[in-house]
């Protein structure tokens, strides 16, 4: 379980830096724009990106990467890194333990 909320952890934090990046590059260019998920991760290591690309197409289908994954790598990627990392740390918070009696 710990895994699963230090996980949630480190995708929150992904998702600030990339939200203060996209702000940074707003204050410098004069105009608000969210990076993609798959611009981010093209920038972060090209080659994993175009490793997973062809994976998909020539092991699973074409079909699984043209309606799965290119939607995902087209979305906000602070959209792709917050939704996981707020789901995860919902399913794995500590409740606090009632007392029947």
């Amino acid at each position: 379980m710990w895994v699963l909320r230090a996980l949630g952890w480190g995708l929150l934090f992904a998702g600030i830096t990339v939200l203060v990046d996209d702000s940074i590059t707003a204050l410098q260019a004069g105009s608000f724009r969210l990076v993609a998920a798959g611009e981010l991760w093209y920038r972060l290591d090209a080659g994993s990106l175009n490793l997973l690309q062809s994976v998909i197409q020539r092991y699973v289908s074409v079909w699984a990467w043209d309606t799965v994954f290119v939607p995902i790598l087209l979305a906000p990627a602070i959209v792709v890194l917050f939704v996981p990392s707020l789901v995860l740390l919902f399913l794995t918070r500590k409740r606090k333990r009632q007392r029947i009696f």
